[in-house]
């Protein structure tokens, strides 16, 4: 993706003539940036390894690799710098303001319109790992402000929020003079594309538990099962050729009587009757990972499940929806204090694929209702209200000479998905004694 949009800006620009290229990129910033940390110390695992049947447990113990956490970082940028912003780059570092490094969370870069008017953009590309997560953030947009419009097109993706999303935004915008052009409405349309979000697994496919689970099991991850039995609970069979099992109690000693063990166990039933026999199961390897059908429906059949839906999910590749969007943005600045907030309200929207958002806000209306998930059907291409937003804010206040207080953040809630930083401080110097 990254590169695809760098040959994009090159290749465009080439079509331009010098002084146009030079214009589009004067003032702008490139930079890279490598960071290592040392990693978050884990306690070392211990496992049972053997003498299960003689009780003389036999343990190993397991020394965790701990990886470091780091990040790398590279970007372009040309965006406006606000009055209340430290001064970055080469030439604002060591006197008073510091350098790109990629690890800088501005909350102003998610605002609706900048400072200035023209063309503004960012490519921001983050990889790296948090706490043993790894992730890549990465965000691209192109946005041109004129008198009285704006557009913006790009593309965001949250690692660890698991928020990916390409737009494009064409609005209208109005600023009162009366408000000393301190304040933006705007209107207009958002274009989004993004993964398939909001369905459950009984709704993006039904195979896995429609019919028997050990069939789909054996289909979609490539094992097999093989039936292992007592020969002497073995009685013969039937004229079609099926085993006839000899059933018999299930007891434990319970205050010295023995008791008939209830419950649907892997080698019983709800009358307390267990046979000799199970299925064992092997990987395509032909190695035994489970022993029992309840050992592998327990064990390791939830977590192949998953995988198998998110394989589905991706082929279902990225949905299509169609916003109206209204934005109001607010800026003051004073030497003493200041204030930048905005804020945007998609209410309606129009779903034009099968698995985007109308068909998951509709499906969550289905489930509300009581209504079993295998009795949900998909609507058409359609309009559906539901309530997306995003908004920012950045507050500072010098009280003293040598006393302030900031608040700063930006909340994004994005078809139920929720991502967000905020910042809350007190800033003091001292001037001696």
């Amino acid at each position: 993706m990254l590169k695809k949009i760098i040959l994009g800006v090159l290749i465009s620009s080439s079509l331009f003539s010098q002084n146009l290229i030079g214009d589009f990129f004067k003032y702008s910033t490139a930079y890279s940036s490598f960071s290592l940390n040392a990693p978050r110390y884990q306690d070392d695992r211990f496992a049972i390894v053997g003498g299960l049947s003689t009780g003389d447990l036999l343990v190993e113990r397991t020394e965790r690799e701990l990886k470091p956490d780091f990040q790398t970082s590279f970007g372009l940028r040309k965006i406006g710098r606000f009055q209340y912003e430290p001064k970055r780059g080469v030439k604002g570092a060591g006197k008073g303001g510091v350098w790109y490094d990629g690890s800088e969370q501005n909350a102003n870069e998610s605002a609706t319109f900048g400072p200035v008017k023209g063309w503004e953009y960012l490519v921001k590309y983050s990889e790296g790992r948090q706490w043993g997560d790894d992730y890549v953030n990465q965000e691209y947009w192109l946005r041109y402000i004129g008198d009285w419009i704006m557009v913006k097109v790009g593309w965001t993706e949250l690692g660890l929020e698991d928020i990916n999303y390409g737009q494009g935004d064409l609005r209208v915008h109005l600023t009162p003079d009366v408000l000393q052009n301190k304040f933006h409405v705007s209107l207009g349309f958002k274009h989004r594309q993004h993964p398939v979000y909001g369905f459950d697994a009984m709704v993006l496919d039904t195979t896995w538990y429609r019919g028997a689970w050990w069939q789909f099991a054996e289909k979609a991850f490539g094992i097999d099962d093989n039936m292992w039995y007592q020969e002497n609970m073995l009685e013969g069979y039937d004229s079609d050729g099926n085993p006839i099992w000899k059933h018999d109690e299930l007891l434990e000693l319970i205050n010295g009587e023995w008791v008939q063990v209830e419950g649907d166990g892997p080698f019983w039933n709800g009358r307390g009757e267990y046979w000799g026999h199970d299925w064992l199961w092997r990987d395509d390897d032909g190695r035994i990972f489970a022993y029992t059908d309840r050992e592998y429906f327990i064990y390791h059949f939830p977590g192949m499940l998953e995988n198998y839906i998110e394989d589905v999910k991706k082929n279902l590749g990225n949905q299509n929806e169609t916003s109206l969007v209204i934005g109001v943005d607010f800026y003051h600045y004073a030497e003493n204090w200041w204030l930048h907030t905005w804020g945007n309200w998609l209410p309606v929207h129009y779903g034009h694929t099968t698995h985007s958002y109308h068909n998951a806000a509709h499906y969550g209306k289905h489930l509300d209702e009581g209504k079993e998930p295998y009795d949900f059907m998909f609507m058409k291409s359609m309009w559906m209200d539901w309530n997306d937003y995003d908004m920012g804010a950045i507050f500072g206040v010098k009280l003293k000479d040598n006393l302030g207080v900031f608040a700063e953040g930006r909340y994004l809630y994005y078809w139920e998905r929720p991502a967000y930083d905020i910042k809350l401080g007190v800033n003091y110097q001292f001037m001696g004694f």
